[in-house]
């Protein structure tokens, strides 16, 4: 028997919005500007992660080669400028929205992203119409791979995780909803998940459409 779904949580970056490569290629333009070449796995850690658990890992991978400062300035700066009018939005991301809408299930974002950020990237987006709450990364203690953000994401929702979905694309993501509770999809976006995320027991679908089809959430 398929579980009752009361209510659905959605990370944003690489799931609801196309953002992750554009901010892939702003890190790679980044690097080749500091004279810096090869440095994509250090952006992959990073996917998923808040901005200061993601910064333990830039000091790590390039602290020792460039004024960290002055990379992130940078980084930051070609990120804004690509966002700044056009926020792309993933397939299938819309549509299933406006579904979960029309039938009053509440849509919370739960995202490592700061609110501030998240929400302006929704409305440029045209997204932030169709969702109910946003959940920031500054507003939790510990960031994912820690559940605390789905567990109060679904408390926000007004619901226990257990009767919620969660979408997620990058493994520290799925492995928070996960423990959390939550009836889990993941879509995979830049990176397939890992060995030992697969090992969860989780959906995994090509994309946010299918999955929902798959848990039931919606029908053909």
């Amino acid at each position: 028997m398929q579980r009752k779904i009361s209510a659905v949580l959605f990370d944003m970056d690489g799931l609801l919005l196309d953002t992750e490569q554009v901010v892939l290629d702003c890190f790679r333009q980044t690097c080749a500007g500091l004279g810096l070449s090869d440095m994509d796995h250090v952006f992959y850690q990073c996917i998923g992660l808040r901005r200061a658990d993601s910064r333990l890992v830039l000091e790590s991978g390039l602290g020792h080669l460039v004024d960290l400062a002055e990379f992130d300035t940078s980084w930051e700066t070609r990120i804004e400028s690509r966002l700044a009018d056009n926020v792309p939005v993933k397939p299938g991301a819309e549509k299933l929205l406006q579904q979960l809408q029309d039938r009053g299930i509440p849509r919370v974002v739960a995202t490592s992203t700061t609110s501030d950020v998240a929400i302006e990237n929704l409305k440029t987006a045209g997204l932030y119409p169709l969702i109910t709450t946003v959940l920031g990364g500054e507003q939790v203690e510990n960031g994912k791979p820690d559940p605390e953000i789905y567990l109060k994401a679904a408390a926000l929702a007004g619901h226990e995780p257990g009767d919620c979905a969660a979408f997620e694309d990058s493994d520290p993501g799925t492995l928070a909803a996960v423990r959390s509770g939550a009836l889990t999809v993941q879509v995979p976006d830049l990176r397939p998940p890992s060995a030992q995320t697969l090992a969860l027991g989780h959906v995994v679908a090509d994309d946010l459409y299918a999955g929902a089809l798959r848990i039931g959430l919606i029908a053909v």
